[in-house]
């Protein structure tokens, strides 16, 4: 027998192997239940994550693609015009085809196309070749091989384009398309087409803007940088567009008009460059980078009053109370202090309706002109008087038969700069711009120690010209007089009755435009259009459903820019009989019920307006345009004298 305490021994050593045995079974348990479960959830919160995409329908956004050092972007599958199932991989021009990086969420996911199969697995960063503008036909598997969804995916890869990436303080672009005066600090970089990096820092802030084009998916934004940075060569400047041209189905429009301006010579008239847009790493299309409209070295270059005024009147110039004249034509602001010299400079648009309402300063003519003040915005009641009386002198004087103001006795042409007007005309007229004479049509003043007189230009905003508006806007064969819009402006229609200026019109357009139409039609345009014809093709499949709405023509952007090449070359005719070979040319003036010129066309001899414009009557029928033996002008009368037409209603 074993002593007592033997015995005790014995039990406690297998008490102790009891003890640990329970132990083992208890960490045994924890790690079944726990640990390697854990070890698992990765791949189960996967599956998950793939089964709610299959929910959603949006399984391609499992993939991950990389390109260009560590930049990433996901499959585009949101445009309602694109095949169901059909989703696209859009990539800049620097992207390598051949090393394309890939990361699945799914188990495995096959793509199939192209030269060869391409595997990739989860958790394992492939890197593939993929060929651009190939379909690949897609499957998704899950841990037993079953398939759980496909996709055809296609990648579009741009070429010979520089691209800009914008992001933003909130990674979203939500509020800033909602609100135009809404302001986003964000950073930019930009590269060139081989990935180069020509600038990359924050920025003060990005917004939206527009007009007409602020109601499309695909929109135009002003970036202000915390210095100015010279863009693509085209000079020095804190304040730079991204213009969308969505309003353009052959994305030409602006850049032939901005080009033309700056071979004839015209202070202000902005550069540009085509380029991709990505905002928060998400691609935005296609875009057109162009230099404000402003005052500014690199730009127009004058005086700056409203820098002047803020250096005079503080951080209050941002608080200070508004004025508007008793009859309302004037507004502004009441500044405490003003420069030592107020005669310039001024930037100055011609502006409409609401458009004129959302602007500080201002001022309206006698004969209902309405300008908005760019520069200086928060304009003094002093700057307001001085620049508005002028102005008004201005309308005094052309609407003169003789042209002299009937109280200064100064003739008009002592009171513009008749060399620009002439240009900016031009431009209007060979482009035939339906808002030409109502918005975005700009003046400009400097200080008297340069010139007393008023400026015409810069250039600003063509993608309504070349045709692209409807009815007697596509006309080629007449004058529009910059009376196209419903809200335009009679000051060319009434220049034009003064010999100088017709004179000057045809001087400038003998020497700076009529042989670079010809340039523009049979080279300009091709050049531009092989410069984007890459970049134009992800652009189209991320937007098609925006330009369908332009119509089904308006998808060809190929056929969109033949007829801008068409339209100017029988603009280029008709322009070169009436200022260089003196065609005789009537004026038909269209009145309103008030006796109000709605529009003008200058037609040669002999000819019929190709088609006449129409009235809106509150309900009323219009009946169209009576003369004064009472019988209707049509689209097949001659016109073989000067005529006024009078709107008829029923």
């Amino acid at each position: 027998m074993l002593p007592y305490f033997g015995k005790r021994t014995k039990w406690v050593a297998c008490m102790i192997v009891g003890h640990k045995r329970l132990r083992a079974m208890r960490w045994a348990l924890v790690l079944a239940i726990v640990v390697i479960p854990l070890c698992f959830l990765p791949e189960w919160f996967g599956d998950m994550k793939i089964e709610d995409l299959l929910r959603k329908n949006i399984i391609e956004n499992s993939l991950t693609f990389t390109y260009g050092e560590g930049r990433t972007v996901k499959c585009y599958n949101e445009n309602p015009e694109n095949q169901v199932g059909v989703s696209y991989v859009f990539l800049p021009s620097f992207a390598d085809m051949d090393r394309i990086g890939v990361d699945a969420e799914a188990d495995k996911v096959e793509f199939a196309g192209g030269k060869q199969n391409i595997t990739v697995v989860r958790g394992e960063h492939a890197v593939c070749s993929f060929e651009p503008g190939t379909a690949y036909q897609t499957c998704f598997y899950d841990a037993g091989g079953e398939e759980i969804g496909n996709e055809t995916i296609v990648f579009l890869k741009s070429e010979n384009m520089p691209t800009m990436y914008v992001w933003t303080r909130t990674g979203s672009m939500e509020r800033l398309d909602a609100d135009k005066k809404y302001k986003e600090k964000a950073s930019v970089e930009l590269l060139d087409e081989s990935g180069e990096n020509l600038f990359s820092d924050d920025i003060k802030n990005i917004s939206a803007r527009g007009n007409q084009t602020f109601d499309y998916e695909k929109k135009s934004y002003q970036i202000n940088l915390k210095a100015p940075v010279d863009f693509m060569e085209m000079g020095m400047s804190d304040k730079w567009i991204l213009l969308s041209n969505v309003y353009d189905p052959a994305y030409i429009r602006n850049k032939l008009t901005y080009e033309m301006a700056l071979q004839a010579g015209m202070p202000g008239s902005p550069r540009s460059e085509y380029m991709d847009v990505y905002f928060n790493g998400n691609y935005a299309g296609m875009y057109q980078l162009c230099e404000k409209v402003e005052i500014g070295e690199n730009r127009l270059e004058i005086a700056d009053l409203e820098e002047q005024n803020r250096a005079l009147n503080g951080e209050v110039l941002d608080h200070v109370e508004v004025f508007v004249s008793e009859d309302g034509k004037k507004k502004g602001f009441r500044l405490a202090y003003n420069p030592q010299d107020i005669t310039g400079g001024y930037l100055i648009e011609h502006d409409y309706g609401e458009k004129f309402g959302e602007e500080a300063s201002g001022f309206i003519t006698e004969q209902g002109e309405p300008f908005v003040l760019k520069n200086p915005a928060h304009a003094s009641e002093a700057e307001v008087a001085y620049i508005g009386g002028l102005m008004q002198e201005i309308e005094d004087a052309i609407r003169a038969e003789d042209g002299y103001h009937p109280v200064t006795g100064k003739h008009y042409t002592e009171y513009i700069d008749l060399e620009s007007w002439a240009d900016k005309y031009l431009v209007e007229e060979i482009t035939r711009n339906n808002g030409g004479g109502a918005t975005s049509s700009y003046f400009y003043k400097p200080q008297d120690g340069i010139s007393t007189k008023i400026y015409g230009g810069p250039v600003w905003d063509y993608d309504k010209g070349y045709g692209n508006a409807t009815s007697f806007n596509k006309n080629t064969r007449d004058l529009g007089l910059l009376t196209l819009h419903v809200a335009n402006t009679a000051w060319f229609y009434y220049l034009y009755q003064h010999e100088e200026f017709v004179d000057m019109v045809k001087k400038e357009y003998a020497e700076k435009f009529s042989g670079y139409l010809s340039e523009m039609a049979d080279i300009k345009a091709d050049e531009y259009l092989d410069r984007i014809e890459a970049a134009a093709v992800p652009d189209r499949a991320r937007f098609t459903h925006v330009y369908r709405t332009f119509g089904e023509d308006a998808l060809d952007y190929r056929a969109q820019a033949e007829e801008v090449k068409q339209f100017i070359r029988e603009r280029k005719a008709f322009l070169d009989e009436v200022w260089l070979e003196n065609a005789e040319v009537y004026m038909v003036r269209f009145l309103d019920e008030s006796g109000d010129i709605v529009y003008c066309f200058g037609v040669k001899a002999g000819e019929c307006i190709e088609e006449l414009p129409v009235q809106e009557g509150n309900g009323r029928k219009f009946l169209g345009w009576r003369t004064d033996t009472q019988e209707f002008l049509t689209s097949q009368t001659p016109v073989t004298e000067d005529m006024t037409v009078y709107a008829a209603w029923e």
